[in-house]
């Protein structure tokens, strides 16, 4: 199984003559973790984190699962990408990526049949970390505003842009945590933060961006693992790797309570939908299904299939709903696919790309 430090981990080996460049026609998508939709394309981000290959890609595919194109981001074996989320704003025609490696945030138009690269923006940022740089990870659009907030879990700063991140409004501080996901109010007027090595999460007011509040969520918790965070109507939801569970926060009370989700589950990400709540493991190549209502355990459903004599649904990490109303797509970053869920059945209904079994 793969563990959850292994996708946030420092990526490929330091010395760069162990790594090769990827085919550009390569079909299996190498540790895929990042991926949105928009318009009529699914964008599925895969970078070589952890193993001997060093390039990234963006590949392109409809919503029926077929590929229509790749867009390299890094082909040389000596500047190697390593990605964190990738996310569009269909709307403005922008479609945004955090690059761990080079420390920057890659903003791509969006109007052409692939998306175009227009700009990478350098974010340095005044942390230690061990890899030296402010590591961007995370990111949101505003939907009301299209500005763009970054989580920066090596120098600790949340930092903040303007649709098409022409110009940097403005970063938060935080300190010697890791923020690791950053989340935008639907209303767009504030933005929430899960951090790595830290018993908070943080609510950061905007215009100008700054910290509001720090809301404290169980009290016996010194280093609380935020992973994933997700934003309603009805509250917020920080999905923790210690203690594995789904906190669940009152926009203005705070924490207000947690679901418990046992050992070895490895959470990565959460999302809502339809009165559930959906969190991938890891660990276990499981989405966890949680009633909303009731806040307890309502199914698991199992992502690994062995098709062909080949593996599909291997360390299932970022959801995204949609893009069909009652469906939603997870990454499987050892596996190197995507699965198709069917919320309303609770079950997974296909897989893509489609991959040659070993002996064909």
């Amino acid at each position: 199984m793969i563990g959850l430090g292994a996708v946030l981990g420092p990526g490929c080996a330091e010395d760069v003559s162990l790594c090769r460049e990827v085919p550009f026609e390569e079909e299996r998508l190498e540790y895929p973790l990042g991926i949105t939709w928009y318009s009529d394309l699914i964008v599925v981000s895969s970078s070589n984190a952890r193993g001997e290959y060093c390039s990234g890609y963006l590949t392109l595919f409809t919503f029926q699962g077929e590929k229509v194109g790749t867009v390299p981001v890094a082909t040389d074996g000596k500047e190697y990408s390593i990605f964190g989320e990738v996310q569009a704003d269909g709307p403005r025609g922008y479609l945004y990526m955090t690059e761990r490696q080079h420390d920057t945030l890659l903003v791509f138009r969006t109007g052409a049949a692939v998306p175009e690269l227009v700009r990478s923006v350098p974010i340095r940022g005044e942390g230690e970390d061990p890899r030296g740089g402010s590591d961007p990870f995370g990111l949101d659009v505003n939907r009301v505003s299209g500005d763009v907030a970054v989580s920066c879990s090596g120098s600790g700063e949340v930092v903040f842009f303007d649709a098409g991140a022409e110009h940097e409004l403005g970063r938060v501080d935080l300190g010697e945590v890791r923020p690791i996901r950053v989340k935008y109010t639907p209303e767009g007027d504030r933005a929430w933060v899960a951090a790595d090595y830290s018993d908070l999460v943080y609510r950061l007011d905007l215009d100008p961006p700054r910290l509001g509040q720090e809301y404290e969520s169980i009290s016996t918790v010194s280093n609380l693992r935020a992973r994933g965070i997700w934003m309603g109507r009805d509250g917020v939801y920080v999905v923790s790797g210690y203690p594995q569970a789904i906190l669940l926060f009152d926009y203005e009370a705070g924490f207000r309570g947690a679901i418990p989700l046992g050992e070895d589950v490895d959470p990565f990400d959460v999302t809502k939908w339809g009165g559930r709540v959906y969190v991938s493991s890891v660990g276990r190549d499981e989405i966890w299904v949680i009633d909303g209502e009731g806040e307890r355990i309502d199914r698991i459903i199992g992502t690994a299939r062995d098709i062909g004599g080949v593996e599909y649904g291997r360390g299932p990490s970022h959801l995204v709903l949609g893009p069909e109303e009652g469906m939603a797509l997870v990454t499987n970053y050892e596996s190197g696919d995507v699965a198709v869920l069917d919320l309303v059945e609770g079950e997974v209904v296909g897989f893509f790309p489609p991959k040659e079994s070993e002996g064909e």
